[in-house]
C-alpha cells in the first residue's frame, strides 16, 4: 500500500511540474469580476466528471473580456482570446476563422442553437458582430460541434443571449471614442422580475479607418500613405423577451443589423483609386419554448434569418445583389436515465431559399438531420459520449455522422483527466460552390472527415489565495474530397472535389490566479502548433505544402490585475508566418501584438461609472494578416461605460 501511495504522488508531481513549462491558448478567466463575495473554501470528497460532454475539448471566453471589450467586434475578441485563427483584411474589413487548420467554412457559427452561416458562403463575417451583444461565447473543437446539431470539421463557435431574472431595472450605456475617427455607441435596457424579463440593445459604430501604412510594394523603399476608401459605417438592434411560467419557458430574439463599407483595395492599387463597396443587412429571429416533466425537458425553436449583400466594383464592372432566406425548424427532447446517463434527441430542419443574379435562376435547399447524444458519468471517475447524426439532403441520405469520446479521472477526488475523441463528420457544399454562376457544380459530393483527438487537463488550488489550471491536447483531422475552386477550360474558375487535407497539431493551455483581500492577479498563456498540408486527389503525396494562410505557431497571453476598483489587462498576441502560395516559396513574416487596457470603477448609490483607456498595438507593428493589406498601427481608445440599477421590491 505505502509503495501504491508514493508511486502515485510521484505521478501526480510529475503531471504538475510539466503542465507547468508547457507554453500554453488562452482560457477564459474571471480576471476582472465586478461583483466577487469572498466564502470559505469548500472541499468536496466526491467530484462528478467536470465535461459536459466527456471526451472533447470545449472552450468559454471569458465574460470578463465580454464586459470589458464590448465596443470590438467578435473577430478581435476571439483573436484576443482563444485559439482561432482570424484572417482578416483589416480594420473594417471581412474577417473569418480557421480553427485547427481548416478553412473558413468548416467553421460553423449558432447563434442560440440556431446556424447562422450565409448559406451562400457557408461562412461567417466575425467583423460584422459586436461582443457587446452576446453574452456568451463558447467554442466546441472538432466532434464536439455536434453537440448542437449543427456539425463542423474544425469545430462550432455558439453564441448565446441568457435571462438574468433580476427583480431589477438597469440601464447602461457605452460610448467610445478612438483614433482614426472612429466613434461608437452601445446602448441597452434591462427590465423584469422572476417571471418576465426585457433586453434592449442598440449599437452604432463610424470609423473613417484612414490610418498611416508603410506600402513597401510600390517601390524599392517604403512609402507613408493613408488609407483611404475604408469608411465603416454599422447599425444594430436587439430585442429579447424572456416568460417563464411554472416548468414552461418562451423566448423569442430579434435582431437586426445593417453595415455600410468601402473596401480598400490592396497595397499593388494606386492610392486615392476609388475601390469596392459591400452593403450587409441582416434580420435574424428565433422564437422557442422549453417545458420541464419531471426529469425530461422538451423544446421546440423556430427562426427565420434574413440576409442581403450588395457588392460594387466599378473598376472591374461588377454590380452583385443577393438575397437568401433562411427558415428553420427544431424540436428535441432530453432526459436522464438512471440519474448517470443524459439522452438527447433532436431533429432539425432548414430551408434556404436564395434570389441571386450570380446564378441562372431562384434556387433553394431543405436540409433535415436527427441528432442522438447519450453521455454517462459513471461516479466520479469516468464519463463517455456517443453522438450519431443522420442527414437528409433535399433527397439524398446522406451517410451518417458520428462521435465518440471518453474522459478519465486519473485520481481519486482530483481534477486530473484524461480524454480522447474520434468523429466521422461531413460538411455540404456552400450553395455558392453548387450555384455560381459561372463556375459552380452541382455534382460536387460533400466533403468528410475523420477526427482524433486525445488530451489531458488538470484544475489545483495551491492554496487558498492561488488556483492553477492546465490542458494540452492533440488532434488529427483527415480531410477527403475537399472542394476547391480551380481555373478551368474557360476564363472562370470552376468547382470541384480536389483536395484531401491532414491537419496535425497540439494546442495547450495555462492559467494561473491569486486572489487575497482587495487584490486579484490572472495570468493566461497559450500556444497551439498546427500542421495542414493539402495534396490533389491522385497525385502522390511526396511533397506536402502548408495550407496557405494556415500559422504552424501561434500563441497568445494576458496578465490582467485587479486593485479595490482600479483594474489593468495587458494581451499579446504572436502569429507565425503565413504561406500566400500554394508552394510555399512566399510568405508573410510573423507578428507580435500586443494591447492595454486600465481603467477605475467608480460606484455612486444606484449608478455606477467605469472608465478606462485602451492602446492598441502598443508598439506600432506594421504587419499585414492578408498579403498587400495593411494593418492599423497604434491606435489610442478612451471608454466610459455607465450603469444605473433601480432594484425592485
Amino acid at each position: 500500500m505505502i509503495k501504491r501511495k508514493a508511486s502515485g504522488t510521484i505521478l501526480r508531481h510529475i503531471l504538475l511540474c510539466g503542465v507547468f513549462f508547457i507554453y500554453i491558448p488562452l482560457q477564459g478567466q474571471n480576471s476582472l469580476s465586478e461583483d466577487t463575495i469572498r466564502i470559505k473554501e469548500v472541499i468536496i470528497s466526491r467530484k462528478q466528471i467536470s465535461s459536459d460532454l466527456p471526451g472533447f475539448r470545449k472552450i468559454s471566453i471569458d465574460t470578463t473580456l465580454l464586459k470589458n471589450y464590448t465596443n470590438i467586434s467578435l473577430a478581435e475578441l476571439l483573436a484576443l482570446s482563444s485559439q482561432v485563427f482570424i484572417k482578416s483584411y483589416g480594420s473594417g474589413g471581412s474577417s473569418t476563422s480557421s480553427l485547427r487548420g481548416t478553412g473558413a467554412s468548416h467553421t460553423q457559427v449558432s447563434w442560440n442553437g440556431i446556424n447562422i452561416n450565409n448559406p451562400m458562403l457557408g461562412q461567417t463575417d466575425f467583423s460584422l458582430i459586436t461582443s457587446g451583444l452576446i453574452d456568451d461565447v463558447r467554442i466546441s473543437l472538432g466532434g464536439a460541434s455536434m453537440e448542437t446539431g449543427n456539425g463542423g470539421i474544425g469545430g462550432i463557435i455558439s453564441l448565446e443571449n441568457n435571462p438574468d431574472w433580476s427583480n431589477r431595472t438597469s440601464v447602461m450605456v457605452n460610448p467610445d471614442v478612438g483614433s482614426f475617427s472612429r466613434y461608437v455607441l452601445l446602448a441597452g435596457v434591462k427590465t423584469g422580475n422572476d417571471n418576465f424579463q426585457s433586453v434592449t440593445k442598440a449599437h452604432v459604430n463610424y470609423t473613417e479607418n484612414d490610418f498611416p501604412y508603410l506600402n513597401t510594394e510600390i517601390s524599392s523603399e517604403p512609402v507613408l500613405e493613408k488609407r483611404e476608401n475604408s469608411q465603416l459605417s454599422r447599425k444594430d438592434f436587439l430585442q429579447e423577451f424572456y416568460l417563464r411560467k411554472q416548468d414552461n419557458d418562451f423566448s423569442a430574439r430579434i435582431w437586426y443589423q445593417s453595415t455600410d463599407r468601402n473596401l480598400p483595395g490592396s497595397m499593388l492599387i494606386q492610392s486615392g483609386t476609388q475601390g469596392e463597396e459591400q452593403v450587409d443587412e441582416s434580420i435574424r429571429s428565433i422564437f422557442s419554448f422549453k417545458s420541464e416533466r419531471g426529469k425530461t425537458d422538451y423544446f421546440v425553436t423556430g427562426a427565420w434569418m434574413h440576409d442581403r449583400l450588395d457588392y460594387s466594383n466599378p473598376l472591374a464592372s461588377i454590380e452583385s445583389k443577393n438575397v437568401s432566406n433562411s427558415f428553420t425548424l427544431k424540436g428535441g427532447i432530453e432526459t436522464r436515465i438512471l440519474n448517470s446517463t443524459k439522452l438527447r434527441i433532436f431533429i432539425n430542419n432548414e430551408l434556404n431559399v436564395i434570389q441571386s443574379n450570380n446564378y441562372e435562376n431562384n434556387v433553394s435547399r431543405n436540409t433535415a438531420s436527427i441528432t442522438v447524444i447519450a453521455d454517462k458519468k459513471s461516479r466520479n471517475r469516468f464519463g463517455s459520449t456517443i453522438m450519431i447524426r443522420e442527414t437528409l439532403d433535399n433527397t439524398v441520405l446522406l451517410i451518417p455522422d458520428f462521435s465518440a469520446g471518453a474522459e478519465f479521472r486519473l485520481f481519486a477526488d482530483e481534477d486530473h483527466f484524461l480524454r480522447s475523441g474520434f468523429s466521422r463528420t461531413s460538411r455540404v457544399p456552400s450553395m455558392n460552390d453548387r450555384y455560381w454562376f459561372p463556375g459552380g457544380n452541382e455534382q460536387l459530393k460533400n466533403e468528410y472527415a475523420f477526427l482524433y483527438d486525445l488530451g489531458y487537463k488538470m484544475n489545483q488550488r495551491l492554496s487558498p489565495a492561488i488556483s492553477i489550471s492546465s490542458e494540452l491536447g492533440f488532434f488529427r483531422n483527415l480531410i477527403r474530397d475537399m472542394i476547391q475552386w480551380h481555373p478551368g477550360e474557360y476564363t472562370y474558375w470552376v468547382a470541384d472535389n480536389l483536395s484531401r487535407v491532414n491537419s496535425t497539431g497540439f494546442e495547450s493551455s495555462f492559467s494561473a490566479a491569486y486572489s487575497l483581500n482587495e487584490l486579484s492577479i490572472n495570468l493566461n498563456a497559450g500556444y497551439s502548433f498546427t500542421r495542414s498540408v493539402s495534396a490533389e486527389a491522385g497525385t502522390e503525396e511526396k511533397i506536402m505544402n502548408q495550407l496557405i494562410y494556415i500559422p504552424e505557431n501561434q500563441a497568445n497571453g494576458s496578465l490582467s490585475t485587479r486593485y479595490k476598483n482600479i483594474y489593468s489587462v495587458w494581451t499579446t498576441i504572436f502569429t507565425g508566418r503565413r504561406y500566400i502560395v500554394v508552394d510555399n516559396s512566399r510568405h508573410l513574416p510573423g507578428y507580435t501584438v500586443s494591447n492595454f487596457i486600465a481603467g477605475i470603477k467608480i460606484p455612486y448609490k444606484k449608478h455606477s461609472f467605469d472608465v478606462n483607456f485602451r492602446i492598441e498595438n502598443v508598439f506600432n507593428l506594421s504587419y499585414q494578416a492578408i498579403a498587400h493589406y495593411p494593418q492599423p498601427g497604434r491606435s489610442y481608445h478612451i471608454s466610459l461605460l455607465y450603469k444605473f440599477i433601480n432594484e425592485s421590491n
